[in-house]
């Protein structure tokens, strides 16, 4: 099996894109990628704004490659109607959503995931909800859970989470739980017990806000219970990686891993690069350069013209 990450904060932007290959299917979970729209109160840095674009083609790309694409939920940074990522990707492929009409908030369910379900109507072989459900292609398994809430927070809606099998490899994606805060998603991974998990890590540059002190306390303490699961690797990302302080944060799961065999690392690390968080150090960014920047209107129909040229 191989895991390749795509775009990650860990590389420059908001995504969780990850392309999964067996000997039987390749899978790209959660094809999108976006930018935070004001952080520290700057808009995007032209750094931020170029990554953007580079990694937008690269999901193109393998999107074209893949037989399978998942989409845990209808955040933008985990779903594109054809904004950023062009729509014709979805073309010919088999496409695993979650459910739109169950487990899921009014701003997801009514708006986002309608408007994206239009935007790719007539595209795909075929489109499943796949909330609780099971796919085999050949040897390949693919179990989804049952919808779990995006964090500590029910307003945010839910997401689904992916466990992948092919012989004794299996890798987990857990999409967006915010680190595992409660028993409802640390469930699927010790049932599903995986070599390999893909995981977000909480909101801690958010603490105050959108989550307490205790609850990121209770969500490190819980991805340290994962990492004594049994695992081999821990791509820890997303989220959390929106703090230029992550590392702190996460001392006592590095400790556990440390102890347990496990290795504890990002998705730029898994692919040998540097570790950008250029979102956490945008103050950073206009310090050296006032260059803000926007992401072109017309992108996705650009990525579709050089992917069809």
């Amino acid at each position: 099996m191989k895991i390749e990450p795509i775009a990650f904060e860990s590389l420059g932007v908001r995504s969780q894109a990850t392309l999964v290959e067996t000997k039987d299917v390749r899978i790209l979970i959660d094809p999108a990628v976006s930018l935070a729209p004001r952080r520290y109160g700057l808009p995007p840095h032209r750094i931020e704004v170029d990554t953007l674009v580079e990694l937008a083609k690269k999901i193109t790309e393998k999107a074209r490659e893949a037989d399978v694409l998942i989409v845990t939920h209808y955040h933008y940074d985990h779903h594109d109607p054809g904004y950023v990522v062009p729509k014709e990707i979805y073309r010919d492929k088999v496409v695993l959503v979650k459910n739109p009409e169950s487990y899921i908030n009014p701003s997801q369910g009514k708006v986002r995931a309608p408007k994206f379900l239009r935007a790719i109507k007539g595209l795909p072989k075929e489109i499943s909800y796949a909330d609780g459900k099971e796919y085999r292609f050949g040897n390949t398994r693919i179990l989804v859970s049952h919808p779990v809430p995006h964090g500590a927070d029910v307003r945010l809606g839910y997401v689904i989470q992916v466990f992948i099998k092919d012989g004794d490899s299996s890798v987990l994606f857990t999409s967006d739980v915010e680190g595992v805060p409660s028993e409802e998603h640390v469930k699927f991974t010790l049932d599903t017990k995986p070599n390999f998990l893909v995981i977000d890590g909480p909101l801690s540059y958010l603490v105050g806000r959108a989550l307490t002190e205790d609850q990121l306390q209770v969500s490190v303490k819980n991805m340290e219970r994962l990492a004594k699961s049994g695992l081999e690797t821990m791509v820890v990302d997303h989220h959390v990686l929106r703090d230029l302080k992550y590392r702190e944060v996460l001392s006592g799961l590095y400790d556990v891993a440390k102890s347990s065999g496990v290795k504890v690392t990002t998705a730029a690390e898994i692919l040998g690069r540097e570790t950008l968080q250029l979102e956490a150090k945008r103050r950073e960014l206009f310090a050296q350069d006032n260059s803000p920047a926007k992401i072109p209107r017309n992108l996705a129909s650009l990525l579709r013209i050089d992917q069809e040229g």
